[in-house]
């Protein structure tokens, strides 16, 4: 399908099987074994189909859920990598592919409600998003008009008309990185002065801009357009997921401040993330990276902003990371049953932990999120939706499953061959659940707290995962501090790192075992007590075997193998400026290489790796350019003008993929790509010296905008 297709396409889809064409695995996304790695829900609004992403398979996996089961019966080829889910009120879903400018729009076919056993068929539309792919969160208006789609690329919110009529989507800028949205639906504001009313509130949007640690709150218009934001929530580290607790039906609205009701958190906003403090390592082990819920009240009626913020580090916090039992750990997704009568009854609240593979169910109070039972579910859920029955899904992201837990689940248990055994749990599965290779272990490692089995959410200290730092091997945003807090410097994408080394700024170590190696040792807790033995420890990693689950053994040595193939074989994420398959640069990326030859490739090296060997032949660089192939850094140390990390200089980072590294620099001083080209002076003593940006620019603002064009296809 081209990239460029701005014409709405319908096919009518049957059931296709598994193991069809995946773009993702040509984009070296998927495995030669076929993992699916769901990654999104969307429940249809007739309630008897629940959609899912499979993101590295390129399909949509529609799942029967009539009738108390749930079975596959369909999986419908989409697009590129499908990243987020919107249902539609009047039936379907819109689909965001993470690889694909379009949205996809997936509408039921004649004969099918009421008919999914007789074999479904759906039909699919291609809807214009603009030309930059890598679409994340998607929500769609209760009309079903307008689809607020998350651009990281543009970093804001795509407002993308659905009805096929070629209108060309408008655009709001939020900040840096918009990764999550959700639309909170207009309603009563709440009493008035006087007694009186106050008249129905607007929709609101909100945007968690994942690298710029905000959260964002823009009003929706009438014509379904935006509002700058209203309210701007600064937190200290990413927002991973949010959502707006319901007031029960009895509770009457209220003008009460930020502590409401005690233990009730009805009508908040619940932020999923971090602890919001700072990072530090002042006694070695990790401080202030635990899995927190941030509450923010609902404000008064007529306020300009819609929920009271005490600030950063004033906020009422709900640790989920310290639980006497079951604790949660990476809280990748939340979900509220909003319309669930059944389900309210018992609970109004799901949490998944993605780095500790449970489920946490309870109604929205701070005692029962604190002391309910969590449920074990499939590795890394990273998505979870209420059903209208009750029944609580999750997206299983590294096991190939979804996990159905009914709401008469009442007797969670921690045995992994028991688990999913229950009449109240069901795991379906939608690929290849089997993880069995030393890669695939690896990115079960990265993913979860197994990792790390004997740290401990002990006062200060810290439980977490690598994905805490590198959310899908990326980075987080954050300057994270060395041991005793010696400096803190920026994290670093873990993605294409092969061909890069020697690793970190410090310019060590060099190889992909000492990597794994460090990894385990910088990590693991336990170095006071026990410095000869605290990182060689076995670690028990929960598996799918055929239908059940059960636990292998990893020696010290298998996981740092493990980790080791796995980091070596994380791919670069493809720019989202370049079209899928373009092999050439254009021609301002062409003159912007050229620039970048004669100025940059001194440190930022155009080789196929910083170990040396055979140029790149001038026929092929473009090509390996795109392809994410080309070092782009070396194996020296620089002193460019920013912060030196150790003696001598500083490694330079790889450039694979720098359109989505921002804040720039070793101390994050550069937040844009534009900041950075202000600072590099080629003929200065220190290249990249602050005091450069105040000096005359050695670029003129046409080379600036070829070099800014070549870097962001990179």
């Amino acid at each position: 399908m081209p990239h460029s297709l701005t014409v709405p396409l319908v096919f009518l889809l049957a059931v296709v099987p598994p193991g069809g064409i995946s773009a993702g695995a040509m984009a070296g996304w998927g495995t030669r074994h076929q993992h699916t790695r769901p990654r999104a829900l969307a429940v249809d609004a007739r309630g008897d189909l629940v959609y899912v992403a499979l993101s590295t398979a390129d399909r949509l996996a529609v799942v029967d859920v009539a009738a108390g089961g749930a079975r596959v019966v369909a999986q419908v080829p989409v697009c590129a990598f499908p990243d987020a889910l919107a249902a539609l009120p009047l039936g379907g879903v819109v689909v965001a592919c993470r690889f694909d400018a379009g949205l996809r729009v997936v509408t039921r076919g004649e004969g099918v409600p009421g008919g999914v056993r007789e074999g479904p068929r759906f039909q699919v539309r291609v809807v214009d998003a603009g030309p930059e792919h890598g679409h994340q969160g998607i929500a769609v208006d209760g009309a079903g008009r307008f689809a607020y789609v998350a651009s990281p690329p543009r970093g804001g919110v795509k407002i993308v008309s659905l009805d096929g009529g070629g209108t060309p989507p408008r655009f709001v800028a939020t900040g840096l990185s918009p990764h999550s949205v959700q639309l909170i639906p207009g309603g009563p504001a709440g009493p008035g002065a006087a007694g009186g009313h106050a008249p129905r509130s607007s929709p609101l949007l909100l945007v968690s801009n994942f690298i710029g640690h905000t959260v964002t709150v823009h009003r929706v218009e009438r014509d379904g357009g935006l509002s700058a934001a209203v309210q701007t929530i600064h937190t200290e580290a990413p927002v991973l997921a949010f959502a707006v607790v319901p007031r029960e039906p009895s509770a009457p609205p209220t003008n009460e401040p930020a502590l409401g009701r005690g233990d009730d958190l009805g009508g908040a906003l619940l932020l999923a993330t971090h602890e919001d403090r700072s990072l530090s390592r002042a006694n070695i082990s990790v401080e202030g990276l635990d899995s927190v819920l941030l509450v923010l009240r609902r404000s008064a009626a007529g306020q300009t902003r819609p929920f009271v913020d005490p600030g950063t580090g004033k906020r009422q916090t709900i640790n989920l990371s310290e639980r006497k039992r079951d604790p949660l750990v990476q809280i990748d997704a939340l979900a509220v049953a909003a319309d669930a009568p059944a389900a309210a009854a018992a609970v109004a609240v799901a949490v998944v932990g993605a780095g500790t593979d449970n489920l946490l169910t309870a109604k929205p109070g701070l005692s029962a999120l604190l002391d309910s039972p969590a449920w074990p579910v499939g590795a890394h859920p990273v998505a979870v939706a209420f059903l209208g029955d009750g029944r609580i899904v999750t997206a299983d992201h590294l096991s190939d499953t979804l996990t159905f837990v009914s709401p008469t689940a009442v007797a969670p248990t921690r045995d992994p061959g028991r688990a999913g055994s229950s009449p109240a749990v069901q795991t379906v599965s939608v690929g290849n659940p089997q993880r069995a290779t030393p890669a695939d272990r690896g990115e079960l490692l990265f993913y979860s707290r197994a990792l790390v089995p004997n740290n401990v959410a002990d006062g200060p200290l810290s439980v977490y995962t690598c994905a805490a730092c590198h959310a899908d091997g990326e980075i987080d945003g954050r300057r994270h501090p060395s041991k005793r807090n010696r400096f803190f410097s920026m994290t670093k994408s873990c993605r294409g790192l092969r061909g890069t080394e020697p690793f970190l700024s410090l310019g060590k170590p060099d190889t992909f075992a000492a990597f794994a190696d460090n990894i385990v040792s910088t990590h693991a807790q336990g170095a006071l007590d026990a410095p000869d033995t605290f990182d060689r420890y076995p670690v028990s990693l929960r598996v799918r075997a055929g239908a059940r689950w059960t636990t292998v053994k990893l020696s010290p040595r298998a996981v740092r193998v493990a980790l080791a193939s796995y980091m070596s074989r994380i791919p670069v994420e493809p720019s989202p400026f370049v079209a899928p398959g373009r092999r050439t640069l254009t021609e301002p990326e062409r003159r912007g290489l050229a620039t970048f030859r004669e100025n940059c490739a001194g440190c930022h090296q155009l080789s196929r790796s910083t170990l040396g060997g055979r140029a790149i032949p001038p026929r092929e660089l473009e090509r390996e350019l795109l392809a994410g192939k080309v070092a782009l850094t070396s194996a020296r140390l620089y002193d460019v003008g920013t912060p030196v990390l150790g003696a001598g200089g500083n490694n330079p980072p790889s450039l694979r993929g720098v359109w989505a590294a921002a804040p720039y620099f070793s101390d994050g001083s550069a937040p844009t790509l534009e900041a950075v080209l202000d600072r590099t002076n080629p003929n200065a003593p220190k290249v990249h010296a602050p005091e450069n940006a105040t000096a005359p620019r050695p670029f003129d603002e046409a080379v600036r905008r070829d070099l800014l064009a070549f870097l962001r296809a990179l």
